[in-house]
């Protein structure tokens, strides 16, 4: 019988649902009208994201658990996190920023010529730039997502990292109980202050995100306890993911979505075993490199999108093309009908989103996402940068 390793130095398995998911979250940003847009289930693929909270909160305890040991190495671990999310954020910020200076240039030269949306206007103010700069703009500050509106996620998750580095350097020993304290106590403000749905970002995106977190932070500490060789089969993985798939497709927004965090630990557990042949297919280069690029992907898939919504208008006024409708309050572009719509968006994220993500994980994520080989940082921690996830 094959040997079951407990704690791998990486959980390459759970890299490829990384991709998977920030993939299913482009899809549901995706500024196309398709007859998926309206089915039951659609809106809860933005429980990917808690997804991303409760695996961030399970490999980072992985690569850093046992590292913080001094104020020092905490720092050194909030100056790893700083570095691994800010570079990437601020260079797509800028590009917003550069479009929104382009369209107010078009607007000077073309004023009867309206787009999309004003230069500047709300979600786009300049203020909102300061705000983004220092990963504030989840604190409710603004009525709204600002800028690119994906990076609210990473933005929170900056903070709870430094969350996780005071609980571990403070508290080591109780640390267990500390997390699933901050689970709990996340969940019920969660729970009273939006009980009609866990889809928070802009107001109480902090919550979310230290809930999920929590959770993953529990699971890493607890693994050693829980079943390990039962779990480790496809008969296992198949179960997890086919309750996983049950759950976003067929629970409804409401208090019922406080459990998705709890339900995609158990994924996740199922998962980091690698044994089974689900796993097996998720190791294969496709789904690893989705899983390189995932952050990366996720990061700039708005400004495609952004980029999309602006030429489709100004063509629709043109050329009277009547291919830009208002959907639901959110303007879409018709590309088709049918299945043929649907198959068009996969194209367009499958030839345009994932290969820039690609692009922008080569030239910006890497280079500036990463510490030197050099410095005064002690050894363990720089063993621990090695093992730094993607978001």
């Amino acid at each position: 019988m094959k040997q079951i390793s407990s704690i791998p130095n990486r959980f390459r398995v759970l890299d490829a649902w990384r991709g998977i998911c920030a993939l299913l979250v482009v899809l549901f940003h995706a500024p196309t009208l398709h007859l998926f847009k309206d089915a039951a289930g659609f809106a809860n693929l933005q429980l990917c994201v808690d997804f991303f909270f409760v695996l961030s909160g399970f490999v980072i305890s992985h690569a850093y658990g046992r590292r913080l040991a001094s104020p020092r190495e905490g720092l050194d671990f909030i100056g790893a996190r700083f570095r691994r999310l800010w570079p990437l954020h601020v260079v797509v910020l800028a590009l917003f920023l550069a479009f929104e200076l382009l369209k107010l240039a078009y607007g000077y030269a073309h004023p009867g010529f309206g787009l999309d949306a004003a230069p500047f206007s709300a979600g786009h103010a300049p203020l909102e730039i300061v705000t983004n700069l220092f990963f504030l703009q989840s604190f409710g500050l603004h009525p709204g997502l600002s800028w690119n509106g994906p990076a609210w996620s990473i933005a929170v998750e900056f903070w709870v990292s430094v969350v996780f580095a005071l609980v571990l350097c403070l508290a080591p020993r109780r640390r267990l109980a500390i997390f699933a304290a901050l689970a709990v106590v996340s969940a019920t403000i969660l729970a009273v202050a939006s009980p009609q749905t866990l889809f928070v970002s802009h107001d109480f995106g902090f919550l979310r995100c230290l809930f999920g977190f929590s959770v993953g932070c529990v699971l890493y500490d607890l693994r050693p306890m829980l079943p390990a060789r039962r779990l480790a089969s496809g008969v296992a993985e198949a179960a997890a993911l086919g309750l996983a798939v049950a759950f976003v497709l067929l629970t409804p927004q409401g208090p019922v979505h406080l459990l998705a965090p709890l339900l995609f630990a158990g994924l996740i557990h199922v998962f980091s075993f690698e044994a089974g042949p689900i796993s097996k297919l998720l190791a294969t280069p496709l789904p690893q490199a989705l899983g390189r690029w995932s952050f990366s992907i996720y990061m700039t898939h708005m400004l495609v999108f952004q980029l999309m919504r602006t030429i489709g208008t100004l063509a629709d006024k043109k050329f009277d093309l009547h291919a830009v409708v208002f959907h639901n309050g959110d303007k879409l572009l018709v590309i088709g009908g049918g299945l043929a719509a649907f198959f068009a968006t996969l194209a367009i994220i499958a030839l345009i989103v994932v290969p820039l993500g690609a692009f922008f994980h080569r030239f910006v994520e890497r280079p500036f996402g990463q510490r030197p080989a050099t410095g005064p940082a002690p050894a363990r921690m720089r063993a621990a940068l090695r093992l730094q996830p993607a978001e």
